[in-house]
């Protein structure tokens, strides 16, 4: 995996009102932090990190300070769901030696031979937890679906063996499914328009008596 480069500055804006003008200006308030340092508030320009985030990386150098560089992984992109705009970003420290854990987007690929019998295509997983060397970290996970039949599931444990990286999720977990469509028993008209059958009440105690009394 690629490293990039993105420059930053150290921040000292906080709370809503402070993160508010920075989005103002096309900035992204952001944070680094690991490895037992202190945590280092930063800001970064939107187009910029949107570049970056585009192009599929995980991994990249932080610029701060006069040029101090830090590694680090893209840990967590928080979104605006109605603007679709980058809110705030996490960056975790990173040692180039050191495994990491983290979550990869899995890409279905091919068409399986349940969904051209009819059959619908269920993507259960959309990530999956793997640990490796930040170098030899995957943009996704690729799987062929070309043999899911209709009934059958593709699994954690069923993912293709890449060299240098180790799947941490369940691995019974499941990644995909095929399932056949079931629809529902059509109900005769006739049986939608017959009158409802009346039951009668149970008498209490005495009102059978008294009924018969009155007959």
């Amino acid at each position: 995996m690629n490293i990039l480069d993105l420059k930053t500055e150290k921040r000292t804006t906080k709370g809503s009102k402070g993160v508010k003008k920075l989005r103002m200006v096309g900035k992204i308030p952001a944070v680094l932090y690991g490895h037992k340092q202190d945590n280092v508030m930063l800001s970064l320009k939107e187009d910029e990190f949107i570049r970056i985030l585009h192009t599929g990386t995980r991994m990249i150098r932080l610029t701060f300070d006069n040029n101090k560089k830090e590694s680090a992984l893209i840990k967590e992109v928080q979104y605006d769901n109605l603007a679709d705009r980058v809110l705030h970003v996490d960056f975790s420290r990173i040692d180039l030696d050191e495994r990491v854990k983290l979550r990869v987007p899995v890409e279905l690929i091919g068409e399986s031979i349940g969904v051209k019998e009819g059959g619908v295509l269920t993507h259960v997983m959309k990530d999956v937890e793997i640990e490796c060397l930040p170098t030899t970290i995957p943009e996704k996970i690729k799987v062929n679906i070309s043999e899911l039949g209709v009934g059958t599931s593709f699994h954690v444990k069923e993912l293709p063996v890449l060299e240098g990286i180790q799947y941490t999720s369940d691995a019974e977990a499941v990644v995909a499914s095929v399932h056949q469509i079931v629809e529902k028993k059509a109900v005769p008209e006739e049986e939608l328009l017959a009158e409802p059958e009346v039951i009668a009440k149970k008498p209490k105690e005495g009102e059978e008596a008294e009924s018969e009394k009155k007959s």
